[in-house]
């Protein structure tokens, strides 16, 4: 056997490929650990490194374990014996991530972990567990010790379970928001003292997690719904590292609080779900809000998102028009920006192409994709030319498209010199085009459009539309795609 085979970490490298998607074949790394003794430890780690279910193990002591029909796999059916527990630790110690995606973490099978012959931990080396299922198996499973446990994904987290230390990352997947338990919470997250990554997207956090969080030096990743009482005065909470930040709440006013009373110099992803329309107040307040926060000055990804609980009308009907967006231009490293809010849009060819002058790295502009802009206007054909040769990295756009009058397009596709990123998409949105357009928009697409996967697609979510203009913009996109055809 050549000497480089005798390296642990160099067969660790080949057998991790036999994990790859169609690569693994049941019997591959089994076959493996039995070729010989130099390949058996690696097959063995790399086998045992990923754990679905217990059924593996309980396969290991069929004196100890049953099929059971319900959960369609093997479960362990009894205590365990000194002897079985260290059998076991051979395989266990090897597990690095449990992934319970199907609910078969049985209680048969957690009864029987719960009452050790030892006090050795039987997952020493588990570093990872997904665990999403709300059940009694799970809660009990979570009462084990886990000495190396770092990532632990689940629905709840309960008094009784074990405090786990060393915890960095750490998602809380409630699916409706919980009063009590994010009572309860708020004040057990004060006990980690190493989290990097929080994502609790329905547990509310209070002013004393988000005091905690902020002393944690190696903090980056928080999604959480801030909560509703959180003073608007008071020291300000310094995020040393905090880089990505999601928060949802019914109202933006206590979000804003929040952002004004943070400071945040490196974020560089901020993302907002509210589930109530703004006023213009509140909008601006916000956007104040992130100015206040040092957001500013480092943001390259911007998210503003209502969710679908009110209608246009409701509260009086507003419209975003390019004063609302101006403090956006000092956000000069935005990449992405993506807007949707149930207001009416009123942006024409200066103000887009105003705001892209702001942002000349954009890859990705979309405004109310979902809520539609509910108006006749938008950008024109020819401040869409205008706007890809300013922003020459965007690769998504998402506008509304104003046809009105365009009935011949001017130049030739070589003298605008586009070179637009090779997976460029264009949505359309509640745009309308009269017959005699269509020629002259598909000249226009066929100079956007010479990209290997160029897309297209139109929204129908605001403007009542009449299905002779959604026609007519695919038959554009046809005609377009002839023409590509033949000159290639």
């Amino acid at each position: 056997m050549h000497h480089a085979l005798q390296i642990q970490e160099i067969l660790l490298n080949i057998f991790g490929h036999f994990r790859r998607p169609g690569w693994l074949r049941p019997t591959d790394l089994p076959a493996l650990a039995r070729t010989c003794r130099a390949f058996k430890e690696p097959a063995l780690d790399v086998l045992w490194e990923k754990l679905v279910n217990p059924s593996p193990l309980a396969k290991c002591l069929p004196e100890a374990s049953h099929y059971s029909e319900a959960k369609h796999c093997y479960v362990f059916s009894r205590s365990f014996t000194q002897i079985e527990w260290r059998f076991l630790r051979n395989y266990t110690r090897r597990i690095r991530s449990m992934l319970d995606e199907n609910h078969r973490l049985d209680w048969e099978s957690v009864g029987a972990f719960l009452n050790p012959p030892t006090t050795e931990p039987l997952f020493a080396n588990l570093r990872d567990l997904h665990a999403i299922g709300f059940t009694f198996s799970i809660q009990h499973f979570l009462s084990m010790p886990f000495p190396c446990l770092t990532s632990l994904d689940v629905r709840y987290i309960a008094k009784e379970d074990a405090f786990l230390p060393n915890i960095r990352r750490l998602t809380i997947e409630l699916r409706e928001p919980d009063i009590a338990f994010s009572k309860f919470f708020s004040s057990y997250i004060c006990r980690w003292q190493d989290l990097q990554t929080v994502d609790c997207r329905y547990t509310t956090l209070d002013v004393d997690a988000f005091v905690h969080l902020s002393r944690m030096p190696a903090f980056t990743t928080l999604s959480c719904t801030p909560s509703a009482t959180f003073p608007p005065s008071g020291s300000p909470l310094f995020f040393t590292n905090l880089r990505r930040l999601s928060l949802y709440f019914e109202f933006l006013d206590s979000i804003s609080r929040l952002l004004s009373r943070s400071r945040l110099p490196v974020i560089t992803d901020l993302s907002v779900t509210i589930q109530s329309c703004p006023s213009k107040q509140d909008f601006s307040s916000f956007l104040d809000s992130v100015q206040t926060s040092n957001i500013g000055y480092t943001i390259q990804e911007l998210k503003f998102d209502q969710g679908v609980g009110v209608q246009h009308g409701e509260n009086g009907t507003h419209v975003l028009g390019f004063e609302d967006l101006q403090p956006c231009m000092a956000f000069s490293h935005l990449r992405r920006i993506n807007l949707n809010l149930a207001w009416e849009v009123d942006l024409m060819d200066n103000d887009l192409l105003a705001l892209a002058s702001a942002w000349p790295h954009s890859e990705h502009l979309s405004i109310n994709d979902e809520w539609g802009w509910n108006t006749l206007g938008g950008i024109t054909p020819n401040g869409l030319l205008q706007l890809l040769q300013t922003c020459r990295s965007l690769g998504e756009i998402a506008l509304a498209i104003d046809t009105r009058g365009y009935t011949e397009f001017c130049g030739s596709p070589a003298s605008f010199g586009l070179t637009l990123s090779p997976l460029f998409s264009i949505n359309v949105i509640d745009s309308f085009i009269e017959e005699e357009s269509v020629p002259a928009i598909a000249a226009l697409l066929a100079v956007i459009g010479p990209c290997p996967d160029f897309s297209f697609s139109v929204g129908l979510s605001g403007l009542s539309w009449e299905s002779d203009h959604e026609e007519r913009w695919y038959d554009a996109y046809e005609r377009a795609n002839g023409a590509l055809g033949q000159h290639s």
